[in-house]
């Protein structure tokens, strides 16, 4: 944290320098939450693959806080956000400079940067702009489809007429690559004004990809290769009441296990890690050892949210949410690289509705609660838990 302020420190002292540049325009702004969450007992299993209960406590947290620098001279951007999560050490999340190449039609950018994906990966940091506490589940850090960051980036928008425009993205980068692949994503979408937004995300590994333990997406831990695609489609829709998000994402993996015996190979999972019935069937530990499979991840949700207006009292948003994930590869034990939800299921599918509210006393704040219902079959039994949640945010700016 010393080295955090020490940051902004050195930072302010170019204040004279910046204001004295006419076409330099440098902000400071940020995001911070606080966070508690209480879970109800869960069903688990244990190194046998008899059926326990999980006993939770609750807990507190700051999973975001975020100091975010950006400048801007002429047509070059500079972007830095360092982040504090959980109120611990600091780093940098991202860091980019964005070059315009052919004014708003083309720009270049390249750094560490967030990749257009869907409606919530730019925007996962800006908890007190978005309505509901956890994002939806393919954004989830235990179910990423794709790492959240990339490097290197060509983007930009044609207007088609009045406030409408289509937006286009290309990216590349470090990712999950196991060598010399090429993987690409891309987005594109169409906006209308503030009230529409429909678009399409695709990614490609390019090739065999491996898990990179510093920017996990969409490779399990035992892969010894995984090459993947993903396609998804979403929709929103804002007006001065109503917000609906409506997406849904396909990703089809060509998997190749390592059966080894290293920290994360089948035979240290099948001998040491807590696997469901349906987990030890999948990978062959009870007979040999299954060193390759094809499988898809399947995921898509709902959010809709209804604004009211409290007068002076600021802003009320009720919303509703409904998620549905399924995934077959995933294990339940999350030492090896699982996953408490989808990992426990037989079928590796649960859904997940949540009832809550957001309460805006003044734009830069916002007070959280929710609830939700975990559904999903275990051991040819269907079970529930439910959730509670709390978050308070705030937004600042210099």
């Amino acid at each position: 944290m010393k080295r955090l302020v020490f940051f902004i420190a050195c930072l302010g002292l170019l204040g004279p320098a910046v204001s004295n540049a006419a076409k330099m325009d440098t902000r400071f702004y940020g995001y911070v939450d606080g966070y508690v969450e209480s879970v109800q007992d869960q069903p688990g299993v244990d190194n046998s693959g008899a059926r326990t209960e999980l006993e939770n406590s609750p807990e507190f947290d700051v999973p975001n806080l975020h100091v975010i620098v950006r400048s801007n001279y002429e047509d070059t951007t500079a972007f830095i956000n360092l982040s504090g999560g959980g109120a611990g050490a600091v780093d940098v999340r991202t860091a980019w400079v964005d070059k315009q190449l052919l004014g708003e039609y083309l720009s270049f950018r390249i750094g560490e940067l967030y990749r257009p994906f869907g409606l919530y990966n730019l925007i996962l940091d800006a908890v007190p702009t978005y309505i509901g506490i956890e994002p939806p589940e393919l954004f989830d850090g235990d179910h990423f489809l794709v790492t959240r960051t990339t490097n290197a980036m060509l983007h930009g928008k044609v207007n088609v007429g009045g406030t409408n425009f289509i937006n286009y993205a290309m990216t590349t980068g470090n990712d999950e690559r196991e060598s010399d692949q090429l993987p690409v994503g891309l987005d594109v979408n169409f906006t209308m004004g503030t009230t529409l937004k429909a678009g399409v995300s695709y990614y490609t590994s390019g090739g065999a990809a491996v898990y990179n333990e510093d920017n996990p997406g969409g490779v399990v831990r035992w892969a010894e290769q995984d090459k993947f695609d993903v396609m998804g489609l979403y929709l929103q829709w804002t007006d001065p009441r109503w917000t609906v998000q409506l997406a849904g994402f396909q990703a089809s993996h060509e998997l190749v296990r390592d059966t080894g015996s290293g920290d994360y190979g089948l035979t240290t999972i099948c001998s040491s890690a807590n696997l469901s019935a349906n987990s030890r069937t999948r990978f062959g530990c009870d007979s040999t050892l299954d060193s390759e499979e094809d499988y898809d991840v399947n995921t898509w949700y709902l959010r809709v949210g209804y604004n009211f207006n409290v007068g002076d009292m600021g802003q009320l948003v009720p919303y509703f949410q409904y998620d549905v994930y399924e995934n077959e590869e995933v294990i339940f034990d999350k030492d090896f690289g699982g996953d408490k939800e989808a990992g426990l299921a037989d079928d590796g599918k649960f859904t997940k509705w949540t009832l809550g509210t957001v309460y805006r006393p003044h734009p830069a704040a916002a007070f959280k609660i929710d609830y939700s219902q975990h559904l999903q079959d275990v051991q040819n039994e269907s079970t529930n838990y439910g959730e509670i949640r709390f978050s308070y945010s705030y937004v600042w700016r210099l």
